[in-house]
């Protein structure tokens, strides 16, 4: 019997945390997942960087690398008359014109609705006021041109790329709900989170009893998203992050000596790339590492979710760094820790010694009440859980309109 093909067209390095979260080398029937991944296409360079030696690559012969269009070319004769795709690459014209070519010669599009942490509005009058406060005119200056080009590149890319979807699955009930009103004709499955799949992982796993605190690492300092989309201000340095988030660090564990801080290296972090003395970087073990912990110390960040699902007191930590060049994940960051009912820690450009971060460590709790709603509305449907990519695979399978 001929196998049934999903193509996932992707953007990303693969990845130990990839491996898992694009479901690689899922098994269902006779259904087979592939994927085109177009990050050296997009970008050679970065997918270099980020594929280097320390990078933890891996390669799976249905994860396809593609670096030109003759490659393109040559896997899209490979493909059957007849398959699904989906596009989860982004707002990138070359994933857009590739999802149009796929959509003339037959294929059956399905979306996969994902969400941030949280649903907030940006674009406030006082978003504004504190962006335009915390960068001068000259650095607001020198981005504006990346920033229109790529307001303009998104907005092309969403006109070419705007094709209609069979399916759309989604993973949260916010996200069900927002689809559900905005188009009430649209078929909508719901599926599990990324993060409800890690932390039943983890959870089946032999609980440690540590005296731990766990910082989960962004490597904010040379961000894939914003190399890829050519914002990376080349003034930042890593040391104006790094170095008094490091003071943070060392001014809890001055205080808290038989307390142990372990960090929670990104997935993208290069293993050759530590960026403070004294502490130690634990690569792809963050699951595990928030299950044994005492408490959670974070920006935005999914890994978050994990922590809410297994109920772990959270710090949130905003800077000086993040307002200056990543507004967004600032504003996110403080509205995460609302939402949440948790603690909240602002790191200047200098990290100032006071007593109110050891007093917001001490009584650092769970807000049930709180963690509880969050969960229902961002992490996890009150329903059977069944496995993120066979349950997608199975819908397929079983929706008759949409036999190949």
């Amino acid at each position: 019997m001929n196998s049934k093909v999903l193509l996932m067209i992707v953007h990303q390095p693969l990845t130990k945390h990839n491996f898992i979260r694009l479901g690689v080398n899922t098994k269902y029937k006779n259904w087979k997942i592939i994927y085109w991944s177009i990050l050296p296409f997009i970008n050679k360079k970065i997918y270099i960087d980020f594929t280097k030696e320390g990078s933890r690559h891996l390669k799976n012969k249905n994860y396809k690398e593609i670096s030109s269009l003759m490659e393109l070319i040559k896997e899209k004769k490979k493909l059957p008359k007849n398959f699904f795709y989906s596009n989860s690459a982004g707002n990138y014209l070359i994933a857009s014109i590739i999802d149009r070519i796929l959509y003339i010669s037959g294929g059956k599009k399905i979306s996969l609705e994902y969400n941030t942490e949280l649903d907030i509005d940006i674009f406030t009058i006082g978003n504004f006021i504190e962006y335009f406060r915390k960068n001068s005119f000259l650095r607001i200056l020198r981005r504006a041109p990346y920033m229109i080009s790529k307001k303009f590149l998104e907005y092309l890319s969403n006109k070419i790329g705007s094709t209609p979807s069979s399916l759309s699955f989604v993973f949260n009930n916010n996200v069900y709900q927002k689809i559900k009103k905005k188009n009430q004709k649209t078929s909508i499955i719901k599926v599990d989170s990324p993060e409800l799949e890690l932390f039943l992982k983890a959870k089946k796993r032999r609980k440690k009893i540590t005296s731990n605190i766990v910082f989960i690492d962004d490597v904010v300092e040379g961000s894939f998203d914003d190399k890829l989309g050519y914002a990376q201000d080349r003034y930042r340095r890593s040391i104006d992050y790094w170095g008094p988030t490091g003071n943070l660090l060392n001014h809890i564990k001055n205080y808290f000596p038989n307390y142990k801080i372990l960090i929670a290296a990104h997935h993208r972090r290069n293993e050759n790339d530590i960026p403070i003395k004294n502490y130690k970087f634990y690569f792809d073990q963050t699951s595990e590492l928030i299950k044994n912990t005492k408490l959670v110390l974070c920006h935005n960040s999914f890994a978050c979710q994990i922590a809410v699902l297994f109920k772990k007191p959270i710090i949130f930590l905003t800077s000086d760094y993040y307002q200056k060049y990543h507004h967004h994940s600032h504003v996110l960051t403080i509205e995460l820790s609302k939402a949440l009912g948790t603690q909240l820690i602002h790191i200047g450009k200098n990290f100032d010694k006071n007593s109110s971060v050891i007093k917001k460590i001490k009584q650092a709790k769970i807000n049930t009440l709180k963690y509880e709603e969050y969960r229902k509305k961002y992490i996890q449907f009150d329903s059977k859980i069944h496995g993120r990519w066979k349950n997608i695979l199975k819908n397929l399978d079983s929706n008759k309109s949409l036999i190949l």
